[in-house]
């Protein structure tokens, strides 16, 4: 069985949406588990949270995590790199790829920029063939959990060096997910500005001390 994750306003919303994605119907054999009821504002005001659930289907379904997983063993192989899928999700505007290989290190590449190409070119030939507009994410070893760690304390830690010399420090290129994390990080300390400069990849992010 595969799984879908899917949101809506209210359970049964995300389940309509969800069998229509997948062009099921209930009489399909599919199972359905809810993840969270979801919660409205009273009156249209409040806190409110969409309803989610997940779809258990057949798994002779071709979806985008199938042509996903064949691609990525298709590239692999091409650079002559072992390797399987761990563990695939797919939600609705998302496809969340966990490879696992003894070659990791050469997967991940120097501060993830192989990584980042093979999820590229995954995500070119996949959306071309579907035209479907889900994003793939590769990951391996968790290795963007950790590089969100890291990226988030270099972020502090050269916040303040930026505030003990009162000079801007320019960082080196990143990809936008890095640098908005790097705004993310800084964005509510009083004592610096951040700001992206540059085109392309060579795009990186400047920290500012405030006068």
């Amino acid at each position: 069985m595969k799984v879908l994750e899917i949101e809506g306003r209210t359970i049964e919303d995300a389940k309509k949406k969800g069998l229509a994605q997948l062009g099921l119907t209930d009489g399909d054999g599919v199972e359905i588990e809810v993840v969270d009821e979801g919660k409205s504002g009273i009156f249209g005001f409040g806190v409110s949270r969409a309803a989610k659930i997940r779809i258990y289907y057949n798994g002779s379904v071709e979806d985008v995590g199938d042509l996903a997983t064949e691609v990525i063993m298709n590239v692999l192989g091409k650079m002559g790199i072992t390797g399987k899928v761990r563990d695939l999700k797919e939600g609705e505007s998302k496809v969340y790829v966990e490879l696992e290989s003894e070659f990791s290190g050469l997967i991940i590449g120097k501060r993830g920029k192989t990584l980042e190409a093979l999820q590229f070119i995954v995500n070119l030939i996949v959306n071309h063939r579907t035209g479907s507009e889900k994003k793939i994410i590769l990951d391996i070893e968790s290795y963007r959990a950790k590089r969100e760690r890291a990226i988030r304390k270099m972020s502090r830690d050269i916040a303040l060096k930026v505030v003990r010399t009162g000079k801007p420090w320019v960082l080196e290129p990143m990809n936008p997910f890095e640098r908005r994390l790097i705004h993310l990080t800084l964005q509510n300390d009083s004592r610096v500005t951040t700001k992206s400069e540059g085109q392309g990849i060579y795009r990186k992010v400047k920290i500012s001390p405030n006068k």
